[in-house]
């Protein structure tokens, strides 16, 4: 037990208490004060049955504050103060309400039965009585008093108090006696586990001496460890000699090729991996009896370090230690039922040709030390000569150039050393990922080893097939992979990008190909860039590949070609296409779509532009029957001269299946608003995000229970399930007025952290349970009133961190809260230059890590805010100057410890 904690233990209870250090004697004691904050009762203390004093200083004097000593062994039980219900009879002075002088004999105090004949009217309790150990509490006392035979009453009561006594006494030393025979079990296992650890670092000791023998063993291309054990190939007769029972066997020597190879185990000490036969049948003696006689020693001292090896791991892991022997040596059951007694036979038979006794009678003594440094001072006597001449003594038919089948590997030290091929894999793959991540900090790239993830960004086509050629071949830890491509590539440098991630690891693949979306003739697509795209649509067919995103991707139309219909289905789960939709564009994403049956995430668009809709994306999302998160951004035009009815596409783009996610920005199309709102309904009780935003609908608002010509009916609003499991919620969109009252009705009981409104459902403010916000978002408000509820939700939320303020009058309630609040995110969209400059004057900005600023002047306010406030602001503090609400590319400044550094 670490001594800087004490045990104590009431009843079932033990609670680990941190203890005080005495600066001037260096004893550890515990505090009386402390013990009760958590064991407020306690009275005294004992360990083991005695009762602890109070400690004292040099002068015999009591500390103050009272403390007891440290036992860092032991459990210290805690005895807490008495029950207020006493477990006796009351004085008969309390009964009477007489005193009784106390020599008064038994016979005074408790008369016989039949001469005790009290009035009910005469007993009394005396109300000035300080409550004691003594004093009548209960109901059972009360009961006591009033029985017509108070002696026999009082007996019955006093051996029943006295039976549960010696009942719990005898529980308490019960349960005393297990805890110190476990205590007992458990320090024989660490004491064993400790002997083995200690005896196992000797042999680590001896096998690094034999590693770093002279240079003439460093160039001998020869394993240096090898054991012999029982021949399970050949048939055991009398009549044969014994040597010529067992086959040489080679060990590999994996135990220091990585200072990070270490065991988690549950032993006390990490213990590195033991050393393991090779993987191979082994070898037959030629001259059997000549090898004893030359190489005996040696052998019986590895076979000792094996048997050390094996015993540790069995302790560890008794399944693991046995599986390589058995898996080497097939027929080894054939001899004996554990690879531990195929050792035990190999060193009895070892030194009985020896006539090594001494070394017989060690095995048995574990803690006999120095015996063991007899036993193994021969390992180290092998030298070059004595290597040279091993092969002549198997029988090698094989003519096996490497022995073993073990391979040479040199370490960063110098030290050769020979591996299994699993572990040869192992020392290149440690070595190859450390070169590739040394290339990828070259290119300015990061990884994160707790998501395997590597962020990079590319400006030539020389560094990219540099980086995904060493992705493909030394990086089999990375599993996920950001890539952006900042540069004009052609469809070859594509093509070799995505072959090479097939022959990753690679499952969640991001691309950026920041390609430029301006507006182009299908004649110069066809012309000049046709087919540019075509070896992305490969990725469909990459079987590890679960998660892919496509970003800033112009003409995906134009640019591939149709997938064939005998394409295999994709497995692809999550699907993010992060661009501009044309309907250039329709064909060959709902082609694609529709390849990928097992899609749950699908994610597409990003901006508005002049389209006339995607209806056979429309189509193919409508067909998935997995599909669980839903986002739509901006799919149709903005313009009211591009609104009409479409022909019937035959599915709803929402498909028919409950939603978990829908998120819908930018709807303009009217046939799609009651499509949206019967998924909506559908998905009532599996929603837990929700976003719509958009503004124009012929019908002019969204109704979200289907179809409501009145108010919410009661099985509505008293159904709990409805939108129970929503956690994000964004109404930026006219709501029919049922609707309204709807939500007003559920939103106190929903448990969201992000909520937004605009000025046709501002009055939702009012309602919102604001405790568990994080992020809260208002647009275009006008409304003192609905500006009052909005600051009423930020001063009640006590985990607030993210606020976006769009287009919406600044009040000097507002400005009081943002002073108050210190939010780490702030997006402000639309704000006047006097506007922007009250909120960023009166902002608190201790906490504030970004802030987005889209559609307002910036250089207006930069000199009077962001210049005299400069040491306010955190080191690290990212501001991001957006053209419009859903710029992507934005300027982005940086504040250092000396200046605002632009991006």
């Amino acid at each position: 037990m670490w001594k800087g904690v004490q045990r104590f233990r009431y009843e079932q209870t033990v609670e680990l208490l941190a203890v005080h250090k005495n600066k001037d004697t260096g004893e550890f004691y515990s505090c009386l004060d402390d013990i009760k904050t958590t064991f407020p009762d306690a009275l005294r203390f004992r360990v083991d049955g005695v009762v602890l004093n109070f400690m004292r200083d040099g002068n015999e004097h009591m500390y103050t504050p009272r403390r007891i000593a440290h036992y860092p062994d032991d459990i210290i039980d805690v005895v807490c103060t008495t029950s207020t219900t006493s477990p006796f009879p009351p004085p008969p002075s309390y009964i009477s309400g007489k005193s009784i002088p106390n020599d008064e004999s038994a016979d005074h105090l408790f008369p016989p039965s039949d001469s005790m004949d009290l009035p009910i009217q005469t007993l009394s309790i005396q109300p000035n009585i300080e409550p004691t150990t003594t004093t009548v509490a209960s109901l059972e006392d009360v009961n006591l008093l009033v029985h017509p035979n108070p002696m026999a009453h009082a007996m019955q009561h006093l051996q029943a108090v006295l039976r549960e006594q010696a009942a719990s006494m005898d529980r308490e030393l019960q349960m005393i006696k297990e805890q110190a025979e476990a205590r007992d079990r458990e320090e024989r296992i660490i004491r064993n586990q400790q002997q083995m650890i200690d005896r196992l670092i000797i042999n680590q000791q001896r096998i690094e001496a034999i590693l770093v023998q002279n240079y003439e063993l460093h160039e001998y291309p020869i394993p240096r460890m090898f054991v012999i054990l029982p021949d399970p190939y050949k048939r055991w007769d009398p009549r044969n000699s014994l040597a010529e029972r067992f086959r040489l066997y080679f060990l590999c020597e994996c135990d220091y090729h990585s200072k990070d190879d270490v065991e988690t185990t549950t032993t006390p000490i990490p213990v590195k991996n033991s050393l393991h036969l090779a993987k191979h049948e082994g070898y037959e003696l030629s001259r059997p009896l000549e090898f004893f006689d030359h190489y005996g020693r040696y052998v019986l001292g590895m076979l000792q370090i094996l048997k050390q090896c094996l015993a540790v791991a069995t302790a560890v892991s008794p399944v693991a230690a046995l599986t390589d022997l058995k898996d080497t040596m097939g027929g080894l059951k054939l001899i004996s039922e554990s690879t531990v007694e195929a050792v035990n036979m190999s060193i009895d038979f070892l030194q009985q040709r020896l006539g090594d006794k001494q070394g017989a009678n060690s095995v048995n003594r574990t803690n006999a030390y120095t015996q063991e440094e007899d036993m193994f001072s021969d390992l180290a006597a092998l030298d070059g000569s004595d290597l040279r001449q091993l092969d002549t003594f198997l029988r090698n038919t094989n003519a096996d150039k490497v022995l073993g089948n073990l391979y040479r590997i040199t370490l960063e030290t110098g030290q050769v050393k020979w591996v299994c091929l699993d572990h040869y894999r192992q020392v290149h793959r440690d070595t190859a990922m450390s070169s590739f991540l040394e290339s990828v900090e070259a290119n300015g790239g990061t990884f994160d080893p707790q998501l395997s993830r590597v962020t990079i960004l590319f400006k030539s086509s020389t560094s990219t097939k540099d980086f995904f050629t060493r992705l493909s071949k030394q990086a089999s830890y990375v599993k996920s992979l950001r890539v952006t491509l900042d540069w004009s590539f052609s469809s070859a440098d594509l093509a070799m990008l995505v072959n090479k991630i097939a022959q990753s690891n690679v499952d969640d693949l991001d691309l950026d190909l920041q390609n430029d979306d301006r507006p182009l003739s299908i004649i110069s697509l066809i012309r000049f860039d046709k087919g540019r795209y075509h070896s992305l649509l490969g990725l469909l067919s990459n079987t590890k590949i679960k998660g892919l995103t496509l970003s800033n991707v112009a003409f995906i139309g134009p640019r591939t070609s149709k997938l064939p219909a005998i394409h295999r289905a994709s497995l692809l789960q999550n699907l993010h296409y992060q661009g501009k939709i044309y309907s250039v564009d329709d064909s060959r994403l709902a082609n694609i779509i529709s390849h990928c049956p097992n899609l749950v995430d699908l994610r597409l668009g990003s901006q508005a532009f002049d389209s006339e809709g995607v209806p056979k994306v429309d189509k193919a999302i409508g067909s998935l029957s997995k599909l669980k998160v839903l986002h739509r951004y901006k799919l149709y035009p903005s313009s009211t001269r591009s609104i009409y009815a479409p022909p019937s596409i035959g599915r709803s783009p929402y498909g028919s299946v409950a939603l978990q996610e829908l998120v819908e920005v930018g709807l303009f199309y009217y046939c799609e608003t009651p499509l949206l709102e019967a998924a909506i309904q559908r998905s009532s009780s599996t929603l837990e995000v929700l976003l719509l935003d958009f503004y124009r609908t012929p019908a002019g608002y969204v109704d979200l229970i289907s179809p409501c010509k009145m108010l919410p009916s009661p099985s509505h609003v008293g159904n709990p399930s409805l939108f129970s499991n929503l956690t994000r919620l964004g109404l930026y969109v006219g709501l029919h007025p049922n609707s309204l009252i709807l939500m007003a009705s559920i939103l106190p009981r929903l448990t969201l952290v992000q909520f937004g409104v605009d000025v046709r459902t501002s009055s939702l403010l009012a309602h919102v349970n604001p405790n568990p916000l994080k992020s809260l978002s208002v647009r275009s408000m006008a409304e003192d009133y609905n500006i009052g509820h909005f600051c009423r939700a930020i001063r009640l939320s006590s985990s607030l961190e993210s606020l976006e303020l769009g287009s919406i009058p600044i009040t000097p309630d507002l400005l009081e809260v943002l002073k108050a609040i210190p939010l780490q995110r702030l997006d402000l969209d639309g704000m006047s230059d006097s506007s922007l400059l009250e909120v960023l004057t009166n902002l608190d900005v201790s906490q504030l890590q970004v802030l987005t600023l889209s559609r307002c002047k910036f250089a207006g306010v930069s000199d009077q805010v962001f210049t005299t406030r400069f040491t306010e602001f955190l080191n690290g503090f990212v501001l991001h100057l957006k053209v419009t609400r859903e710029s992507v590319d934005c300027i982005t400044i940086i504040k250092t410890s000396e200046r605002w550094q632009a991006m």
